[in-house]
Formats: C-alpha cells, structure tokens, sequence
C-alpha cells in the first residue's frame, strides 16, 4: 500500500510504529515521491512529535534539550501495538543489522551521524530529573524518541530529546524498569495477547520539559481523556487524514509535526486533545 501510494503519488497515513519498516520506507521513498507519507499518526507518536512541536512553537527561540515525562497513563497498550513490538522483535532476533538499527537513537534520522551526542542513550534506565522526581523507562520511548529526532532533523533543530515514567520513588522507577524489560522479552510470546486490556475508558497527560539555548526553562503539558491506544487514536489518525486532504505540501516520508504542523495541532485541540504550556 505505502509503495503504490508513493508511486501514486497519494498521501498516505497509518498507525505504523516499527523502526525496520519505516526506514526502508524512508530509503526507498524519501526524496523521491511527491506524496506525503506519514506514519505514526496514533498514540505512537502524536502526543510525544505534536508536544515537542507545541513547545519549540510556545518557545519561540530554539530548544537545547527536551525531555517529555509520562505523569498520568491509563491504557495504550493495544493488540496492534503488542504485535509491532512481537514482530519487530523476531526481526532483530533474526537480524544483527535490524538489531543495531533498532537500537540507534537516530535510526529514523536521515544522516544518524550529523545529529546531536547523546549524554545518555539509553531507553530503558532509572534517571532522576532536576526538580528531584525518580524517572524509569517509558515502554513507547525506543520508538516515540526515534520519530521526535527524525522531526528536529527534517526543520534542522539540534534540541536532544528523551521520554520518562515519573514515579515516586527510587525503588518504584527499578520496578518499572523491571516491568518494561519484562514486557519486552514476552511480547514474543503470543499468549501475551490474552493479557492485554480490553479497549474502555483511559487518559494520559504527558509534560514536555525543555530548556532553551538561552537557558530559559519551558515546558508544554499534553492530556486526553479517552482509551489512548483506540479512541483517541481513532481521533488522532482521521485528524491526521483530514489536515492533509486540506493542506497541500512538499511530499516525502514525514512525520506528523512535519507534515501536518500547525493545522493539524488545532484539529487535535478540536478533538479534545490539550496543549497546555508555559
């Protein structure tokens, strides 16, 4: 579908959330198509690219470092999601180079050398923030942060970008940790399946924290209410189809703030997405 759409020359969106299957998108089509190709139009990854869109937009100067910290989150974890994370892991297990690709902070960049160093480059790992909160892994990172680097590369910004899971204490983010390398090694295991929730009701409210080359602290507070990883989903994908149907651009293989931009962060506000910031 992605291949006759580019060819086409038709704008194309999905839910997509694997690493391996976007990068050979993007080195087969990026450059190439005059249609616009964007992936990741659902809770993976518009709360986390449109966030660190709101904030640079809310800052009005350039960014240095951002890091978006998950505060509140019920639901999100879906069969589909369960399934990318299935089968992209056989793939790294299959594949060195798929492994090393997956791993990359900037697998999704297009030059992955040209882009910032990274202090710590680690996904799943316990940080403690400025203001004293204990931080573990958010179970999304590895790809959310791979999709926000892509976006500060395509609008040549250089901000670093990472994701945490505020909890309250040291013991509960090793916990957390725990929990996410637990979840990682039994998506592989297709009875996983039986476990996931069913779809209902759910929120999240995540806070992108950013400090400005200038040295001013911002920050940009994204929440919802509604299942994340089916009604608002849902919400995010057809906002995502409507803003390009309405707004003509330069084609590519995108990302949702770089295709979709302003226009598209009224549609989710519309939508019952907020972006609070200060």
């Amino acid at each position: 579908m992605v291949n006759a759409c580019a060819i086409a020359g038709t704008d194309y969106v999905d839910l997509c959330g694997e690493v391996p299957f976007i990068r050979r998108v993007i080195d087969t089509h990026h450059g190439t198509t005059s249609a616009r190709i964007v992936h990741s139009c659902g809770f993976d990854s518009v709360p986390s690219d449109m966030g660190a869109f709101a904030l640079r937009e809310h800052a009005g100067e350039p960014l240095d470092t951002v890091t978006m910290v998950v505060e509140k989150l019920r639901g999100g974890l879906s069969t589909g999601t369960l399934e990318s994370m299935r089968e992209v892991s056989a793939q790294a297990h299959a594949d060195r180079a798929v492994a090393r690709n997956l791993h990359h902070p900037y697998s999704l960049s297009p030059v992955p050398s040209a882009e910032p160093r990274l202090a710590d480059a680690k996904d799943i790992t316990v940080t403690k923030l400025a203001d004293g909160r204990w931080t573990g892994p958010f179970f999304m990172a590895m790809f959310n942060t791979r999709v926000v680097r892509r976006s500060n590369s395509l609008r040549g910004e250089r901000f670093t970008y990472h994701e945490r899971w505020a909890t309250r204490t040291r013991l509960g983010a090793w916990a957390l940790t725990g929990a996410t390398a637990a979840l990682f090694a039994a998506s592989q295991k297709p009875a996983l399946r039986r476990l996931v929730p069913t779809p209902g009701n759910g929120y999240f409210r995540f806070t992108h924290e950013g400090v400005t080359e200038s040295g001013r602290q911002v920050s940009c507070t994204v929440a919802a209410d509604g299942d994340p990883g089916y009604v608002v989903t849902a919400m995010m994908l057809g906002e995502a189809a409507l803003t390009l149907l309405d707004n003509p651009g330069e084609g590519g293989v995108l990302t949702p703030s770089t295709a979709l931009g302003a226009p598209y962060l009224e549609r989710l506000r519309a939508g019952g997405m907020s972006f609070t910031c200060g």
